[in-house]
């Protein structure tokens, strides 16, 4: 009854609003010169009703009496005016100097756009709220210009693959560097992997904390980070509260359901027996005539639920903000599951009016039921996808069989414990000194930042019907510790002189620690310690770290709100490199002339400003592990020597092994139009990558080595960087505003000195079987035999040789360049509407031009051989003339050459994914003031990855897969996981 009272009050009071006393109010909305403003925005503060301007600048709008119209416009600052007696109500809008001055994160500290002459992407609240992301990276994709983001595969916590402007490296590590809150992230791999792939370095970082990013891609964002900034880096920032904002709470609640986005189509038993048969390889009866469709076994609907819970706000002294999320995750794969717990507290306070401090602290739990990915027998698809269809899990009594060589998946995820569970906590704490009475305008800021990762990996395995197993329990810590100081001079000297330093000193220290036991033969399945095994396994023990020092700075000098001259300075000292070469220096230059602000452009109305600019720098690449440059040698039971212990050489000692440097030339454009309605950013680069660190062979010795680590090589990478946005319409009721990003990038080695030739006599560095580093050529070009297709008239499958002739037997001397794992351009496409309370967004993600490679083809595609195979293997030539799929039963290739590396597995991988779309409805405000406790309540439905755009042949194969997140090996796969697609419903209610 009390609901039900509820109710009709809260209807009776929507009704009455809108039938409240009404009148009419005109007016005229011009700019700070008594200029018309057209289509500028009014309305009822608190409703969508409203009214735009026309070409004289007029309205005319019905209003309550006692209500408060809003009048905003693109550009000028938003005004508020409580309606009075007059029913005329004329406005001058003020310009918006903040509007036009948007502060943008930089490294170590902010800087106005219009004062930037560095290429940085930022990425804002609002293109990131609705996203239900696993981690930060999913929050990345297509949303910057040349920034690639490949989640490497479909299983939860899989590590991401993330480029900035192509490769740039081929051995040493390709990740951008990653700094949260001034806290540079560790990403370093501690998981033993999870049957193929690697786990997520970045998954602890919680993305519901987040609320903003900035990518720094040229070497005027990046060489003050000196040797980590070769790859880009990826600036994130977490909530904070704002200074005088009332204290706001938020919940957001959702619940979503996930299914794979496309699966491989195989034989069923039936298909799969008569197969046999028309090749000869089996006789009707012969085979077993039971049936069990594993790829639909080992896929489910996964369901999901996500609480978070922040609250905000602030004094004139004290700002704060404080989070907690918790997360509950089932993938569509059996068995992978993840569960996350986080919290966050961010504090600003005042002390004096010459001491600001502040603090940041992020705790987060993951815990991850882990399953195989892909290249294992025991990893769910890679095992139905090759199982037998005629083996079945279970036998008469229910019971699990033990299914011999391709496990049986189902019982292993049943019965097996594969977990990973890491903490992390990631802080930081600092305190901000004005010194103005000393020097006005320098200030002095310290920070100490913490990142510390503990983790342990739990796995155990049991033997199906028999006792036995295995067990293998890891434990591993990475700890860095960072201290920052800067001094900050920022002055104006009669208003024409805009002067900007910051110079500062840093160090980081970072500690790996590392212990795995193992052993197998268990009396029961009961017994999961490691302890408890009858035979002990190899015990391994790891401990590592690094030391890095930099001293940097940077200079901007402003005049006359025109012209524009920066540069930056570093020296770093690392422990990673040769005794002779632990310091590097490391630097840019750059300008930009900002032409709107001449005045032979005063009378050009349509462009609201135009920037031009150009920067030259250098960068450096230090991931290459932390004792490359020394002489490693191992111990344990490998290296006994007649039962004593002995040690034996790893790696020869380099004292000369020095940072790979990126030296990179940028030349750009910004430029926004019609009244600022549309944007564009354009951006010509080239980057070219010197003293890449590679193996260098050497003359064999007695220790067996026959390679060094040396710096020789070159590689460069060319491009072009879009960034289009606009505001397509703007009404009273209506708005519509749009984005796209493209990234435009080729990527060619052009040195590899001492490195293998080809039987072309080009050099080459070979990054798996089916890729190379190719001199010419880019850095993860496809090396296979071309295959041809089935011959119509004969029925043989043909492939080409090394000159291009026919042949139905191809070798691994026919192979030549074929394709390039890398796009041609990727990019991203963004359109947001708003009628009156509802909004609906999409974004698609695209890349085009790039090649994948299915390894997995290799076999279910192989008429030969006792695995299952696809479906379309059905399609076999019967005679001449006609065009099939498979060659003939009678074929002398109707066998194992499908076994061989050729473009038979190699795919056109272009695709266009819609990656998000969001519907929602916002309660309108007259509805919650009848309420009273609650500022706002949205509903919405998000769709995520619901539709794939991919050319016909990737049927079951998904484009936006990996197996490696190595630089060298780009765009394969072997029955990678896809990703998954999922539909959420959620609230976010605000009190």
């Amino acid at each position: 009854m009390k609901k039900l009272s509820f109710l009709m009050f809260f209807l009776f009071v929507c009704f009455a609003t809108g039938f409240a006393q009404q009148r009419t109010i005109t007016g005229n909305v011009s700019d700070p010169d008594g200029e018309a403003l057209i289509g500028a925005t009014i309305l009822i503060k608190g409703t969508a009703t409203g009214a735009i301007t026309d070409i004289d600048g007029s309205y005319s709008i019905q209003a309550p009496e006692a209500a408060t119209l809003v009048f905003s416009y693109t550009g000028f600052v938003t005004q508020e005016i409580q309606l009075g007696a007059s029913n005329v109500v004329d406005v001058r809008l003020e310009t918006n100097v903040e509007a036009l001055n948007e502060v943008v994160v930089i490294a170590y500290g902010q800087q106005s756009r219009k004062k930037l002459v560095q290429s940085v992407n930022t990425i804002g609240n609002e293109n990131i709220k609705d996203i239900p992301a696993v981690s930060p990276q999913e929050l990345l994709q297509g949303q910057a210009s040349g920034v690639q983001v490949v989640n490497s595969s479909g299983i939860l916590g899989a590590a991401p693959v993330i480029k900035i402007r192509g490769v740039a490296s081929i051995s040493s590590g390709g990740r951008p560097l990653v700094v949260l809150d001034g806290v540079p992230l560790n990403d370093a791999n501690l998981t033993q992997g999870q049957g193929g792939q690697a786990l997520n370095p970045l998954g602890d970082v919680n993305p519901n904390d987040i609320e903003s990013f900035s990518v720094l891609k040229d070497a005027a964002a990046t060489a003050v980070y000196g040797s980590r900034g070769a790859n880009g880096v990826i600036l994130i920032t977490t909530k904070s509260g704002r200074r005088g904002e009332k204290t706001t709470i938020t919940v957001n609640s959702t619940a979503s359901w996930s299914e794979s986005t496309d699966i491989l189509e195989m034989m069923n038993a039936d298909q799969f027996r008569q197969f046999r048969i028309d090749a000869g390889a089996a006789t009707p009866g012969s085979d077993p005539q039971t049936s069990f469709d594993w790829p639909s076994q080992v896929v489910r609907t996964g369901f999901s639920k996500d609480v978070d819970i922040s609250i905000r706000g602030g004094s004139e002294k004290t700002t704060f903000f404080l989070g907690g999320t918790y997360k509950d995750q089932e993938g569509f794969i059996i068995g992978n599951n993840l569960n996350r717990a986080s919290g966050r507290i961010n504090l600003s306070h005042e002390a004096t009016d010459w001491l600001r401090i502040g603090f940041n602290l992020g705790i987060t739990q993951n815990r991850n039921d882990r399953v195989g990915s892909e290249n294992s027998t025991f990893a769910p698809l890679t095992s139905s996808f090759l199982q037998t269809p005629w083996v079945e899990a279970f036998d008469a009594n229910g019971n699990f069989r033990n299914t011999g060589f391709i496990a049986n998946v189902i019982a292993i995820e049943e019965l097996d414990i594969n977990d990973a569970t890491t903490y992390r906590t990631i802080g930081n704490a600092n305190a901000n000194v004005d010194l103005s009475s000393l020097i006005d305008g320098l200030s002095f800021r310290t920070d100490f930042g913490v990142d510390r990762v503990a983790l342990e990996e739990f796995r155990r395995s049991v033997e199906v019907n028999t006792a036995g197993g295995f067990a293998r329990n890891l434990y591993a810590q990475q700890n860095k510790y960072i201290f920052t100081n800067t001094l900050n001079y920022n002055k104006v000297f009669n208003n024409i002189h805009d002067i900007s330093v910051v110079v500062g000193t840093s160090y980081e220290q970072t500690d790996v620690r590392n212990i795995t036991v193992s052993g197998n033969g268990f009396l029961s399945d009961q017994q999961i310690n490691v302890v408890s095994a009858s035979t002990p396994g190899v015990t391994s023990n790891t401990v590592r770290g690094s030391r890095l020092t930099g001293q940097f700075g940077r200079f901007n000098y402003f005049y006359n709100n025109k012209y524009i001259i920066e540069g930056s300075l570093r020296r770093d000292g690392s422990s990673r490199f040769g005794s002779n070469n632990r310091y590097g220096t490391f630097w840019s230059v750059g300008g930009a002339w900002i032409v709107t602000q001449e005045n032979f452009m005063s009378g050009i109305d349509w462009l609201n400003s135009l920037k031009l600019r150009a920067s030259y720098g250098t960068a450096g690449n230090d991931r290459i592990g932390d004792f490359a440059s020394l002489e490693n040698f191992g111990g344990g039971v490998v290296s006994n020597y007649n039962g004593a212990a002995g040690l034996r050489q790893l790696s020869a000692a380099n004292p000369n092994l020095r940072w790979e440097r990126s030296n990179s030339l940028n030349i750009g454009f910004e430029a926004s139009l019609f009244d600022s309605r549309l944007t564009l950013a354009v951006d010509f680069y080239n980057k070219q990558t010197t003293d890449l660190i590679l193996n260098v062979p050497i003359p064999q010795t007695n220790g067996g080595l026959n390679s060094i680590i040396d710096n020789v090589g070159e590689m460069e990478n060319r491009g072009v960087d879009i960034d289009l946005s606009g505001l397509i319409v703007r009404s009273a009721d209506f708005t519509w505003n749009a984005s796209l990003n493209l990234g435009f990038n080729t990527n060619e080695v052009i040195s590899l000195p001492g490195a293998n030739l080809d039987n072309l006599g080009r050099r080459f560095v070979a990054g798996s079987v089916s890729q190379r580093a190719i001199e010419g050529f880019s850095v993860n070009s496809y090396y296979l035999i071309r295959y041809s297709g089935i011959n119509s008239e004969t029925g043989d499958a043909e492939w080409l040789d090394v000159n291009g002739n026919p042949t139905t037997s191809p070798t691994t001397s026919d192979r030549v360049i074929v394709g390039d794992a890398n796009p041609d351009f990727v990019g991203g496409f963004r359109n947001t509407f708003n009628y009156k309370n509802f909004d609906l967004n999409f974004f698609f993600n695209f890349s085009v031009g790039n090649e994948l490679f299915i390894s997995g083809l290799r076999f279910t595609d192989n008429p030969a051989g006792t695995f299952n195979k696809r479906a379309t293997l059905l399609d076999t030539w019967s005679g001449p003339g006609d065009e099939s799929f498979a060659p003939s039963v009678n074929s002398p290739t109707f066998g194992s050459a499908f076994s061989q590396r050729s473009t038979a597995q190699l795919r056109d991988g272009t695709f266009a994914r819609l990656k998000n779309i969001t519907f929602g409805y916002s309660l309108p405000s007259e509805a919650l003031n009848s309420i009273g406790f609650i500022k706002g309540l949205r509903l919405f439905f998000t769709g995520f990855n619901i539709l794939t755009i991919k050319g016909d042949d990737l049927q079951g194969i998904d484009p936006e897969v990996t197996n490696s997140i190595n630089n060298g090996v780009q765009g394969e796969t072997f029955f990678t996981p896809p990703q998954f697609k999922s539909f959420l419903f959620g609230a976010r209610v605000t009190f």
